[in-house]
């Protein structure tokens, strides 16, 4: 019998101990392009932007909000981005909060202001504190100042955007609203971002893969979700793209199911909605499992109109379509099939920096945006719900499935499920 130190070191050597590379850093030059698009669009004025991120759990972990994070790629609080394009040599200050010794024993130094840190940041000047003394001296030499930030539920609640109004008081500036600024350049993803999403999505293929394997009777929620977020790690994920869904039988027909407790059972379907995230950027896909490896006739006649939908929206993809338009398209789909009432939600969303991204319903889809076809069925009195999702790039051609290599089809779906079962230890 072997020993405790023996046994624990023949398990470590038994278990597989995934190495992925994690990305490597977006080249400071993306956001100094950026920086410059929207320089160019604020019409000679001023403008502010106020890191919006979010601090979670024991250890603060932050996250910060697309619009600052695409425009910096700075994932600390308490920062600021001043804008004046009427500059000659400081169009670009960044304003970092100020160091404070005794927290970061807690969370880690952070860089002193240096030439290195403007050289990393690619900006014209960095400093810390508050924008207040920035925006003063940029007041003196502008003629208007531009409100940029998105627009919430309260217009004005945030601190940006009622420092633009200030400044605009103060100085007599005429104030202008360009609130959807920053979503119509953050649609169309460029190159660099289009390999990440790509990326994203063949990380969370892996994982369904395990799932298609997972999802037999005799097997908790919780089990599946473990199975899945280990794969996403292990084939290089950097982190989730929101909180898995994991929902069997009438846990399907909820749609953000999040307690994923229940054990599953021969004859449920087990809907599956999560993804990975590569490097921020986020995936978002959704398959449903039958557990007994089959459809039961009432189950595959939903399916077969869930996919049907999704088919008429993909067809209906091109150049110059809007999202409203296919959540038109969806929805008809839906009603011809008889159950437009069982379905609770929008056709798809945009994907990018956030699972939920920004992007314009009205307008039409930009070439290089990326968004989700997710229709779905909902039948809480029949114990079951069916979603499939997929992700889509526009091209200037038209729609690229780049959510492919997942099956999508019924019989598809079986064949996939049996094929990965039989893989199965």
């Amino acid at each position: 019998m072997l020993s405790p130190l023996l046994l624990q070191v023949a398990i470590a050597a038994g278990f597989v101990h995934p190495q992925p590379a994690p990305p490597a850093d977006l080249p400071v030059e993306v956001y100094q392009a950026r920086r410059a698009k929207v320089l160019a669009e604020l019409g000679g004025c001023v403008a502010v932007l106020s890191s919006q991120g979010e601090v979670n759990g024991i250890t603060e972990d932050y996250r910060q909000d697309g619009d600052f994070y695409w425009l910096t790629g700075i994932n600390e609080p308490g920062a600021h981005l001043v804008l004046q394009p009427k500059s000659p040599f400081r169009k670009v200050t960044l304003l970092l909060k100020p160091r404070d010794p005794e927290a970061e024993r807690w969370t880690g130094p952070r860089e002193p202001v240096s030439p290195d840190l403007l050289a990393k940041y690619g900006v014209d000047r960095v400093q810390r504190g508050t924008p207040e003394g920035v925006l003063n001296g940029a007041g003196l030499h502008h003629d208007c100042v531009a409100v940029i930030a998105p627009a919430t539920m309260q217009r004005e609640e945030r601190g940006d955007a009622e420092l633009a109004q200030r400044l605009a008081a103060r100085y007599g500036l005429k104030l202008e609203h360009k609130r959807g600024l920053l979503a119509s350049l953050r649609e169309a993803h460029s190159a660099p971002e289009l390999a990440r999403l790509e990326r994203a999505v063949a990380i969370t293929i892996a994982g369904h893969n395990v799932v298609a394997r997972a999802t037999v009777a005799g097997v908790s929620e919780r089990d599946v979700t473990t199975q899945l977020e280990y794969a996403f790690y292990a084939n290089g994920g950097t982190g989730l793209a929101y909180s898995s869904v994991v929902g069997s039988g009438p846990n399907g027909a909820v749609l953000h199911w999040d307690q994923n407790s229940r054990m599953l059972r021969d004859g449920d379907l087990v809907v599956v909605d999560a993804a990975a995230e590569y490097g921020r950027y986020a995936a978002d896909i959704t398959r449903t499992y039958p557990v007994s490896g089959h459809f039961t006739p009432e189950q595959a006649q939903v399916y077969r109109a869930v996919y049907q939908a999704q088919e008429d929206v993909l067809a209906a993809i091109k150049p110059g379509v809007t999202m409203a338009e296919l959540q038109h398209v969806c929805e008809e789909s839906l009603r011809r099939a008889g159950h437009l009432a069982d379905f609770i939600h929008g056709f798809g969303h945009f994907v990018g920096l956030d699972v939920h991204d920004v992007g314009d319903y009205e307008r039409p889809i930009a070439v290089g945006a990326v968004f989700t076809v997710e229709p779905g069925i909902y039948l809480p009195a029949q114990g079951f719900g069916v979603r499939i999702e997929d992700e889509v790039e526009m091209t200037d051609k038209g729609p690229k499935l780049l959510s492919s290599a997942l099956p999508r089809k019924l019989e598809d779906v079986e064949a996939w499920v049996a094929r990965e079962r039989q893989r199965a230890p």
